[in-house]
C-alpha cells in the first residue's frame, strides 16, 4: 500500500544499479577486511607493485560506495594494477595466477559472479595471446 512497507531501495544512480546487480537489493553492509585484502592483492600481484601503492588503492576503493567482500576488494585492487599499461609487461604471470585463484574463490562463493566475469573479460582483452 503506497510503498510504505517496501524495504527495497530504489536505485538512485547508475552506481546503485551496479551495486544492486552485483550484491542484490538491498546490498550487504560493508564487510571487507582491508588489511587482509591488501595481503591477498600483494600475493596476487606477486610482489611486483609496491605495497604502499596497493594499500592506497585498497583504501580508496573501500572508501567508495561498493560493499566489497574481502576477496572482491582484493580482485578490484589487482584489476586496477593489471589494467595500467606501465605494469602490463611485468604482470603477465601474475594475472594468470590471479585468474586461477579467482575461479577457486568463485567455486567457494567468496567473490561475486558478476565481478568475476568483469575481471576475466578485462584481463582477457589486455593479456590475450597475440595471433
Amino acid at each position: 500500500m503506497f510503498g510504505l512497507f517496501n524495504k527495497k531501495k530504489k536505485p538512485k544512480s547508475a552506481l546503485d544499479e551496479l551495486i544492486f546487480a552485483i550484491y542484490g537489493n538491498p546490498p550487504p553492509l560493508k564487510r571487507a577486511n582491508v588489511g587482509l585484502a591488501v595481503d591477498i592483492a600483494n600475493e596476487l600481484l606477486m610482489g611486483v607493485i609496491d605495497e604502499k601503492e596497493v594499500s592506497r588503492q585498497a583504501i580508496a576503493l573501500n572508501d567508495g560506495a561498493i560493499p566489497y567482500s574481502t576477496h572482491d576488494l582484493a580482485l578490484s585492487i589487482t584489476l586496477n594494477f593489471f589494467q595500467k599499461p606501465e605494469y602490463v609487461p611485468y604482470l603477465f604471470d601474475a594475472q594468470l595466477l590471479a585468474r586461477m585463484q579467482m575461479l577457486e574463490w568463485l567455486q567457494e562463493g567468496l567473490v561475486a559472479p558478476i565481478l568475476v566475469q568483469s575481471f576475466d573479460d578485462v584481463l582477457y582483452k589486455i593479456y590475450k595471446p597475440e595471433s
